[in-house]
């Protein structure tokens, strides 16, 4: 992958293959949130109320434990730039965007994450998502997370999707 990432001008050279690669810290974080709801499980006791617990506990364990698997193995995130168009799927969803259509590209930060964001002059049917996002004030066409993607220099990345929409 990382000979994917080669620059012309500073910018990034098209086409652009990239899957997403978690740091060690997401890792550590989502093992660590497995194991203390599975910790939860393990304090005794033979109650009504500790049974529903379990059963609170146990849910979140899986959720949090395939959305970790999903990250890491088997839907990572996933972006392709091309000279047309620019595709980006991630673990909720899918997005192609023609590069002519794009009119902006900043950064932004969302409870403490930092997204690029990508706002694009888009035609046809939003998703579930999207319209999701409309509803609460997300205007953007596209997020993509910064921390999901170690090999990708985001200003870079920025700079070379912004020099193909204004060529």
């Amino acid at each position: 992958m990382e000979d994917s990432l080669t620059e012309k001008n500073g910018l990034y050279s098209l086409p652009l293959n990239q899957k997403s690669k978690l740091k060690w810290s997401l890792h550590i974080l989502y093992g660590f949130m497995v194991v203390v709801f599975l910790g939860f499980i393990m304090i005794p006791g033979d109650d009504q109320e500790k049974f529903i617990l379990n059963i609170f506990f146990l849910v979140f364990a899986i959720i949090f434990g395939y959305v970790w698997l999903a990250m890491a193995l088997f839907n990572k995130p996933h972006l392709i730039i091309t000279d047309e168009y620019l595709e980006y799927k991630w673990l909720f969803g899918h997005k192609v965007i023609i590069l002519n259509s794009i009119y902006k590209a900043e950064f932004f930060s969302e409870r403490g994450i930092t997204k690029l964001g990508i706002w694009a002059n888009e035609q046809g049917k939003q998703s579930f998502w999207e319209t999701t996002d409309r509803f609460f004030g997300r205007d953007y066409s596209v997020s993509i997370v910064v921390s999901t993607f170690q090999n990708i220099e985001f200003d870079k990345l920025r700079l070379t999707i912004l020099s193909k929409i204004k060529s």
